[in-house]
């Protein structure tokens, strides 16, 4: 009765709801390695012992390797996760990580080292790397064209509450002292995975990932799945044949070459930039250290700090969800880069005051907070909105691996080379503290500056309709009067259009 009421599929809830518990152990992973860096305990097990202080301290090299070698991890995770996903349906990619997951979990919690601690957590982000192969796309495949973007930004929602949780967690056992404090987080890494497993072979296959196999009668099937039981027949057979007509056009685009041609250039772009900008802003930085960063300020408990921000972001996944079908894409795109430029520029004048100047450290911290409040309100979710709409179906995983590779690269770039300007005691290091915000934030007045000349508009329209605007039909006619309606009328007219 509740489905029928909401006109929402049974199976289309459940399929976004696991998608969405799989996302959650991306940030409740993420922020476990982040939150626990900063315990006493964890630097006890994993650092040096200084003679001039009298204190455990991490050395700056295991910080950057720890905080940068993840993304070699990640990179790999992409190119496997869209290969198995590609040949094997999303649903075995899900299963797969799923599985690996258990094992990579298993010898985090277990290292005694630094070197196996290095190693788990580089093995660790295979896993998420596959997670941000499949699930943002499989998320886009299955949502009506008219919510598809609150669908899609339900990803990284989940990714902010799983690293709420586990920054509320941490906050509680950074006080344990001995290693529980740091391998109680790390251990409840296996509970996602362990659930996914059991359920992830209930949900629907993509229709579109089927249709582009030639595999039409399970793609109807998965297409019934997904659709309200109380839709006629006839209009879902409608919208079958309509969508099939959209695949069967893009069969003939699969190399590698295809992703340079003049229909698809811009689109790639567009795609590899995004991730670019998402990265170069700063927001390894904030994720990654933002708990050392602000330990370091000693001004404010830093666990507090952390949980704040995640519940600030998840307000601003929020409103983002809500919003991004109705104003668009690119309004928030501009809002995010604007509030994230004035917050980091403010950062970078409050970090030239006086080191012992107290208001000036509170002043960073709040700014810390505003640009990830920014930064989550626009290019943090839409970047994997737009990476999964933009491409045509049939290039969407190679646009996605070269888009993720440089992503991976441009966090790693910005994570290793933090621990360098926050040594100052270290031989050829340098302290900038708030300063950074400079940095990064000239970075974002560009990605503004990108958004605008170069972000298209994506706003309730079918995939296969975002691909006609770039790849025009040879009945022009007919392309822009169809195109024409997409833009005006909510997605369902398309049913009509076809009978």
């Amino acid at each position: 009765m509740f489905f029928e009421r909401w006109g929402v599929s049974p199976m289309l809830f459940f399929s976004t709801a696991l998608l969405f518990v799989s996302a959650f152990n991306y940030g409740f992973s993420d922020q476990a390695f982040a939150s626990c860096q900063a315990m006493d305990s964890f630097t006890r097990q994993f650092g040096v012992y200084k003679e001039s202080t009298g204190k455990w301290a991490l050395d700056p090299l295991f910080t950057s390797l720890y905080n940068s070698i993840k993304a070699g991890g990640q990179i790999i995770g992409v190119f496997v996760g869209g290969w198995v996903s590609n040949t094997y349906g999303r649903r075995m990619c899900v299963f797969v990580m799923s599985i690996y997951a258990l094992g990579s979990a298993s010898v985090v919690i277990s290292s005694t080292t630094q070197a196996q601690i290095q190693a788990g957590r580089a093995l660790h982000y295979i896993y998420l790397g596959m997670q941000l192969a499949v699930i943002p796309t499989t998320l886009s495949e299955i949502a009506p064209a008219r919510n598809r973007g609150g669908v899609s930004v339900l990803y990284w929602l989940a990714i902010k509450v799983g690293g709420l949780i586990v920054t509320s967690i941490t906050r509680g056992t950074k006080t344990i002292e001995s290693n529980a404090a740091w391998r109680i987080p790390f251990g409840l890494l296996l509970v996602v995975p362990s659930i996914v497993i059991c359920l992830v072979w209930f949900i629907a296959e993509s229709p579109r990932w089927l249709l582009l196999r030639g595999r039409e009668p399970e793609a109807y099937e998965a297409l019934r799945k997904l659709k309200p039981k109380n839709m006629p027949e006839e209009d879902l057979r409608a919208e079958f044949d309509l969508l099939s007509l959209k695949v069967s056009e893009q069969l003939q685009k699969k190399s590698f070459s295809d992703l340079f041609t003049k229909p698809n250039r811009l689109r790639t772009f567009v795609v590899v930039m995004s991730n670019f900008f998402q990265q170069a802003t700063g927001q390894a930085f904030a994720s990654q250290y933002g708990t050392l960063f602000v330990k370091q300020l000693k001004s404010i408990n830093p666990f507090s700090v952390t949980l704040g921000t995640n519940a600030v972001d998840i307000g601003a996944i929020i409103i983002s969800a809500f919003l991004i079908d109705v104003v668009g894409r690119r309004a928030l795109f501009h809002t995010s880069s604007i509030l994230q430029t004035g917050a980091l520029m403010t950062m970078g004048g409050l970090g030239t005051a006086d080191a012992g100047n107290k208001s000036a450290k509170q002043g960073i911290v709040a700014m810390l907070m505003i640009f990830s409040f920014s930064w989550s309100l626009g290019w943090a979710p839409l970047t994997y909105v737009i990476g999964a709409e933009l491409p045509s179906s049939p290039l969407r995983e190679m646009t996605l691996q070269i888009a993720y590779f440089v992503k991976l690269i441009t966090e790693f770039a910005v994570t290793f080379s933090y621990p360098y300007m926050e040594t100052a005691d270290t031989p050829g290091h340098v302290y900038l503290g708030g300063k950074l915000g400079f940095i990064y934030g000239s970075l974002s007045a560009v990605a503004f500056l990108f958004g605008y000349f170069f972000m298209p508009e994506t706003r309730r329209m079918e995939l296969e309709d975002i691909d006609a605007q770039f790849t025009p039909s040879t009945n022009d006619e007919e392309t822009k009067n169809f195109d024409t309606l997409v833009r005006e009328e909510d997605a369902t007219t398309v049913i009509e259009i076809s009978k």
